[in-house]
């Protein structure tokens, strides 16, 4: 049989009726757009370390990691110490990253220096000022503790924080262009189960939930998906769409479309890391799995 190209990996179908352009493993192989197959690129090392997080900037000019004590530049440099070992979830805005694992949180700078976020507000949130000049902090809230996930999106910070009593997340955000001020009374919104992603899309910030996916536009909240996501920041933007892993392989919206779950079964694994990837002229979106899980839908 002439094959003049390869379709791609299916691990679903039964491997006696596919016909020989289907893959049934696919192990450090790259297939390309035309369906050629090649061998995948090697990989060095940059730095070891017993790393829990780490964060690239937008422009990919600054790289922060977190160990279990403190946060560190990518050549190893000191400029936070943590107080507490719990994930570091990451967000930007305006060239200032941002960090919280629910006790510890900052705002870095572009010159790595860290400002306080929970508290007292800082420069760039400064100016919410009544008619007599007094600062409007005294009637908001601070950012709450024992929050986790963050996100930038539309003017406002998101944060989620998981109440194990009621399994339910609550949906912090913060008043408009004040990423230090929030009303815990009027301003958030609630999904049932853990909260482990909140990605962006121009039209929505996607809601990942272990067990179901929404899309939140401002106002309202609709489910997109009846299934849920893994931890760990696994997304990322393709033009117009918003990639993402979930507990059935990779997926993108808005509108939601599963990408992977016709042709491949694989465990989700408990934590994921995944990108975009451009290289050679093409795109391919690049996960890393922590093993566990089970296979929605494998054959075995």
């Amino acid at each position: 049989m002439n094959i003049k190209q390869f379709r791609g990996l299916n691990n679903v179908s039964d491997p006696m009726r596919l016909d020989m352009t289907w893959l049934v493993q696919a192990d450090n192989v790259n297939i390309s757009d035309t369906g050629a197959l090649s061998k995948r690129g090697g990989y060095a090392l940059s730095r070891a370390g017993a790393f829990k997080s780490a964060y690239s900037t937008i422009d990919l000019t600054r790289m922060y990691v977190a160990t279990a004590s403190e946060i560190q530049t990518f050549d190893g440099a000191s400029i936070y110490a943590l107080t507490s070992t719990d994930p570091i979830y990451w967000t930007e805005v305006n060239n200032n990253v941002y960090f919280n694992n629910g006790t510890d949180s900052g705002v870095i700078a572009p010159d790595n220096s860290v400002a306080a976020w929970r508290g007292a507000p800082v420069s760039y949130g400064a100016g919410f000022k009544g008619d007599d000049g007094q600062d409007l902090t005294v009637l908001f809230d601070t950012l709450p503790r024992d929050t986790d996930v963050i996100q930038f999106w539309r003017g406002r910070m998101y944060a989620a924080q998981y109440l194990a009593s009621e399994d339910q997340t609550v949906v912090w955000f913060s008043e408009p262009l004040g990423y230090h001020l929030f009303n815990l009374v009027i301003i958030f919104f609630m999904v049932t189960w853990v909260l482990y992603m909140l990605a962006l899309h121009d039209a929505a910030l996607i809601v990942g939930t272990e067990a179901r996916v929404y899309a939140f536009d401002g106002t309202k909240l609709d489910q997109v998906a009846e299934y849920g996501v893994v931890a760990g920041k696994h997304w990322d933007r393709d033009g117009e769409r918003t990639l993402f892993w979930s507990n059935r392989g990779l997926c993108a919206a808005l509108p939601f479309q599963n990408l992977t779950e016709k042709q491949i079964s694989v465990a989700p694994g408990v934590r994921a890391g995944g990108c975009l990837v451009r290289s050679g002229g093409q795109r391919r979106y690049l996960t890393v799995l922590q093993q566990g899980g089970e296979p929605f839908n494998s054959r075995s």
